[in-house]
């Protein structure tokens, strides 16, 4: 349980030259970004007209926040479906898209942009809507939790409450900043008492702060929290936050900020195809940076190479 399958597919096998969308579309986050939304409509359409592309135009409501917009997008026969919005919106469009062959692009328009973080996506429209039409096209493993998909990560305790606690208005003027000043504040949280389960293995018990379970390692601002995780080995890495003085978690942001990949009491990393987890009382929950309602039990699986994602083309010469 929890070691990596051997004989995995090549790097350039994993990857392939992506085919020329000829109609796309865009589920268009209006919330997000910042700024009059109006000028980002105006400078998406434009870029994409440019182009020579079809567009079909999808705008998220309360009411659908991305999930059905993408689900219309491929019932109705595009090549491609681009994501304009934060982190929620990509998560409703990986929901909507988990399991077709229809490619996913992302134009980062939120505070976090998880994704394009750890797929180095560019954030400024030119660069990404490169990548969208012209970057390699890669295959992908899904997490699932209930009826939700997402591709990052999710976690339950600390991080989640971080994500919850960060103030809007501060995330919209100093990004990623506004995620450590939220974290500060709950390093004093009451460490909790997590039951883990993997995949049909024995319960174990730890006291912490938080689980994360990951299919790429990297949380906002860039930090490697899981710098083994890869997304396209049918495994999930599972981080146990087992800190519970402030001492512990300077330990960990030291190992973390200097990007020590050295074991750490603090931090305890598994593996596994499936993992349950049970608290002692309930905890805030987070998928791929979009919080959820608390709950005393979270489960993910992974769903292998469900999502083909457009990524940067990687440059010749460089080893995966």
């Amino acid at each position: 349980m929890g070691e990596r399958p051997r004989g995995l597919a090549s790097d350039e096998a994993r990857r392939a030259p992506a085919a020329a969308p000829r109609r796309v579309a865009v589920v268009f986050n209006p919330a997000t970004g910042g700024g009059d939304p109006a000028g980002r409509r105006q400078d998406t359409r434009k870029a994409l007209a440019a182009a020579g592309l079809d567009v079909l135009w999808l705008e998220t409501t309360e009411q659908d926040p991305g999930q059905g917009l993408t689900r219309r997008a491929v019932a109705e026969g595009v090549d491609l479906v681009i994501a304009q919005g934060g982190d929620g919106t990509v998560m409703a469009c990986v929901t909507g898209l988990a399991g077709t062959d229809v490619p996913l692009a992302v134009l980062p328009g939120g505070t976090g942009n998880l994704l394009a973080v750890n797929f180095d996506i560019p954030t400024d429209l030119e660069g990404a809507v490169e990548v969208a039409l012209h970057g390699e096209r890669r295959r992908l493993d899904v997490l699932a939790m209930g009826e939700d998909r997402f591709v990052v990560m999710g976690g339950i305790g600390f991080d989640a409450a971080m994500l919850r606690d960060a103030d809007p208005g501060l995330k919209e003027r100093l990004g990623a900043v506004a995620y450590v000043l939220s974290g500060l504040r709950n390093l004093r949280r009451r460490p909790t008492r997590f039951e883990l389960r993997l995949d049909d293995g024995p319960p174990m018990r730890r006291v912490g702060q938080g689980v994360l379970v990951g299919n790429l390692g990297r949380l906002q601002g860039g930090l490697p929290i899981m710098p083994e995780a890869r997304p396209d080995d049918g495994l999930l890495d599972v981080a146990v936050l087992r800190t519970v003085t402030v001492a512990d978690w300077l330990r960990l942001a030291v190992r973390v900020l200097l990007r020590r990949r050295r074991k750490e009491p603090d931090l305890e990393v598994l593996r596994a195809r499936r993992v349950e987890v049970r608290c002692d009382r309930p905890q805030p929950v987070e998928r791929d940076g979009d919080p959820a309602g608390a709950t005393d039990r979270f489960v993910v699986e992974v769903v292998p190479r469900a999502l083909t994602l457009c990524v940067p083309r990687e440059p010749k010469g460089r080893k995966p």
